[in-house]
């Protein structure tokens, strides 16, 4: 009787757990997935992978356990992601434990590698559920537990469709530190003077304001005592500038006539000078003509019309106390459409206020010269001669003619050669580091940086290019590490550049607070963006002076997040004309969803 009893108990049992196993794969659809966030997102170049799982009362068997692994699909293959188990009451070994009466939740979690082209992927997962009385923590895939446990696959689940890749966003170039420059443009220049002029005229106004704070009328005097004291100059140099504002083929015709009214005032005082110097010498006035003459010619006199003076520009820009100088500066150098850059400066109306009370009023003039050594190199003999010949350039005038050249592949055809050709200067390993770091090859970047250091170890530009070259290779360590040095050093890029590392690792709300100075910032913007606060965002796009590409871009994306249609298409056609590349990004981009199918998103990602 006993023996009979206990057969029908373990029949009962058996029959129990495979029914409780047959009717959990029946209701799998009663268990719930939720990708956290939906779809999932990259952080740090990694598809982060997470979703709550919620188990409905009264489902689970205790008898039974469930394999979960999800799998990530994309056109590239697919990626078998770390498992994880369910078990029953009665199951031991490891895994989640669900009861039966209550049901439970778990949180799953797992990162893999982002490629491009994963945009597009799918997170699925097939559950498989087998009965044990312990579970198999030796299998790693799903067949092996359908082989040795038999498993039953339950229903496949969509866990996210699509990655969302707008973490990769963050501007990791940050502030490159470029050596100070020592050429001295007015080495061999005993005296000069400067006469203003109101904006857009060239009209002498000895009462015109600018006139009157610098004293231009004593300036002039000062050059007529000089040559009576020290003697004639071998050479007068005159330069007229128009500031950086308006036409350029009108500001270039503004500074010929500043420089025409400037070589009319000096050769006033010249004559005057000369005079003086034949009534000493005793010349009798039927020789004054002559005698004067034989001076003069001695004399070499030059005029120039420069046009709009950007580089005085850029130099006034860094050393003033504007904020955000560093963007302002990165505007000159990076956009050469002379239109877009000075719309690009008036777009933050406060700051372009400061500029064009406090630097521009000094670039509307003409400068006079007097010379008494050889003439240093005007900018654009410099960087003819840097381009035709660079050996015969000092190393201080290379590295000169490099600052003031706008274009990065330049700027490193000088440096390099510098650095071949004056191995022992620093400052050339350094900048090439620099500017190859900003073009994005690392590994000339560390090259160049690696020398720097062994020749100027404790230096701060050293220091802070190394820390963003660490960046990039996601050593974070180091990088925080050469940032905190460069800081002890006296680094103000480095400063600026700290926060990238809060970015990188999603600590969005520590970077905004790292960043809280630098109010009209990109990484600002983005740091905003990523911690939710969507319209502060847009504000911070708004009032950046470099209206780029990517600003754009991601004002669309603050726009799409806010379900503003009108301007999210308005902002992303602006970025993808700018930018064609962004046209297949932006085509599987899970931001703009909501407007795939819409004619006018597909107007704009069209490749043609």
């Amino acid at each position: 009787m006993k023996r009979t009893f206990f057969v029908l108990t373990l029949l009962s049992i058996l029959l129990t757990g495979c029914n409780g196993l047959s009717k959990m794969k029946s209701k799998s659809s009663k268990v719930r997935y939720q990708a956290t966030p939906n779809p999932v997102e990259t952080r740090d170049d990694k598809v982060v992978v997470k979703f709550v799982g919620s188990i409905p009362e009264k489902y689970f068997a205790k008898n039974t356990a469930v394999f979960i692994q999800p799998i990530f699909t994309w056109e590239g293959g697919d990626i078998a992601l770390n498992p994880l188990t369910l078990k029953g009451e009665n199951v031991n070994g490891e895994g989640i434990a669900i009861n039966y009466e209550n049901g439970g939740r778990f949180t799953y979690t797992d990162e893999l590698d982002f490629k491009p082209g994963m945009e597009t992927g799918r997170v699925t997962l097939t559950p498989i559920g087998y009965k044990a009385s312990t579970t198999d923590d030796e299998a790693k895939f799903a067949d092996e537990v359908i082989k040795n446990d038999k498993g039953k696959k339950f229903a496949t689940v969509l866990i996210s469709d699509g990655v969302n890749n707008t973490s990769d966003w963050v501007d990791i170039r940050g502030n490159i530190s470029i050596s100070p420059i020592n050429y001295n443009k007015t080495q061999g220049v005993l005296q000069t003077a400067d006469i203003y002029f109101p904006n857009g005229t060239s009209t002498l106004d000895w009462n015109f304001g600018m006139n009157r704070v610098f004293d231009t009328k004593e300036q002039l005097a000062d050059l007529k005592r000089i040559m009576l004291e020290e003697g004639l100059p071998k050479q007068i140099s005159i330069t007229g500038w128009a500031s950086p504002e308006g036409e350029e083929s009108n500001n270039v015709g503004v500074s010929k006539n500043r420089a025409e009214v400037a070589t009319a005032q000096i050769k006033r005082v010249l004559d005057e000078v000369l005079t003086i110097m034949a009534q000493r010498a005793n010349v009798a006035s039927y020789d004054m003509d002559y005698y004067k003459y034989n001076l003069q010619k001695q004399i070499i006199i030059t005029t120039r019309a420069a046009g709009e003076d950007w580089v005085h520009f850029v130099i006034m820009v860094e050393e003033s106390d504007l904020q955000d100088k560093h963007a302002i500066v990165n505007i000159v150098e990076t956009q050469q459409n002379l239109i877009k850059r000075e719309q690009m400066i008036k777009n933050l109306a406060e700051t372009y206020s400061l500029i064009n009370n406090k630097i521009f009023p000094s670039l509307r003039r003409a400068q006079i010269a007097l010379y008494y050594s050889e003439a240093r190199k005007t900018d654009p003999e410099l960087a003819k001669q840097a381009s035709l010949n660079p050996s015969k350039l000092t190393f201080d005038e290379l590295m000169y003619a490099a600052y003031i050249n706008y274009n990065y592949e330049t700027k490193l055809k000088y440096y390099k050669w510098a650095t071949e050709n004056h191995s022992q200067e620093w400052a050339a390993w350094n900048n090439a580091g620099a500017v190859s770091f900003y073009l994005g090859d690392y590994a000339e970047a560390e090259r160049y940086l690696n020398v720097a250091r062994e020749i100027n170890p404790h230096n701060p530009d050293i220091l802070n290019n190394t820390g963003l070259l660490c960046l990039a290779k996601k050593d974070y360590n180091l990088a925080k590490y050469y940032f905190e040095e460069a800081m002890r050093q006296g680094s103000t890029d480095a400063e600026t550049n700290l926060p990238i590392l809060n970015l990188k690792k999603g600590n969005y709300k520590e970077a905004e607070k790292q960043l809280k100075q630098h109010t009209c910032s990109y990484n600002l913007a983005f740091a905003q963006l990523m911690d939710g606060e969507t319209s502060n965002s847009i504000r911070t796009l708004d009032c950046c002076l470099d209206q780029s590409a990517n600003v754009n871009y991601l004002r669309a994306v603050a726009y799409a997040r806010l379900g503003n249609k009108s301007d999210c298409l308005k902002n992303l056609k602006v970025a993808c004309d700018e930018n064609y590349d962004l046209k297949e990004r932006a085509a599987v981009d899970t931001e703009f969803r909501a407007y795939w199918d819409e004619d006018a998103f597909k107007q704009i990602v069209k490749l043609y």
